[in-house]
């Protein structure tokens, strides 16, 4: 009989992929999920490092129309008032709403792309509604340009660092450095969402 004492072959200290070095950037555990499903979780923790953009900014008609829409004074946790015990209190107007008076004229829609800012209500897909009258302050959500590059992300500090700050666990804060140029184009005022079906 034969024996093989060549070093070949086997588990070796210090093999394989180093922890934190994979696409999260950190340690990663093995799961059992159905086969038909993986596509479906392939693309979901992709689009989650989707870093969150907005889109061409399209300007608020300066020809704002009115359409008030009934308010309910009764609050509804998941339903809708019933007509018997319920009464109106006021209507909304929207263009009110989402925009503050007198920055008709400095207030854009951008469409969103990406998942940076999950943590904060912003999805993949959905609108927000810019400011650039207002004055950014620590802790608002910005639309900002670093070295040429748009993002939205919320205005904060690191280490006393100024630092743009993703609400989503995937992504790390960019945190201005010497030399880096930094731009808010404006402030996010609010967030549209839209749940009707096409057709």
């Amino acid at each position: 009989m034969r024996m093989n004492t060549s070093n070949h072959g086997g588990p070796r200290p210090g093999a394989g992929r180093k922890p934190g070095f994979g696409a999260f950037g950190e340690p990663t555990r093995p799961i059992r999920i159905p086969q038909s499903q993986v596509p479906t979780v392939v693309a979901f923790l992709g689009a989650c490092r989707e870093p969150t953009r907005g889109g061409m900014p399209i300007p608020m008609s300066s020809n704002l129309s009115t359409l008030s829409l009934p308010a309910f004074a009764h609050q509804v946790p998941a339903g809708f008032p019933s007509p018997a015990d319920d009464y109106l209190d006021d209507t909304i107007d929207f263009n009110k709403e989402l925009i503050v008076e007198g920055h008709e004229a400095a207030t854009f829609v951008l469409r969103v792309t990406g998942w940076s800012m999950m943590g904060s209500g912003i999805h993949d897909g959905d609108r927000v509604v810019v400011d650039r009258a207002v004055d950014p302050r620590e802790g608002d959500i910005v639309v900002a340009n670093i070295d040429n590059e748009y993002t939205i992300k919320r205005l904060g500090k690191v280490n006393g660092k100024l630092a743009l700050l993703p609400d989503n666990p995937h992504f790390k804060p960019r945190i201005l450095e010497e030399g880096d140029t930094l731009e808010i184009w404006g402030v996010v005022v609010s967030s549209v969402r839209t749940f009707k079906r096409g057709g």
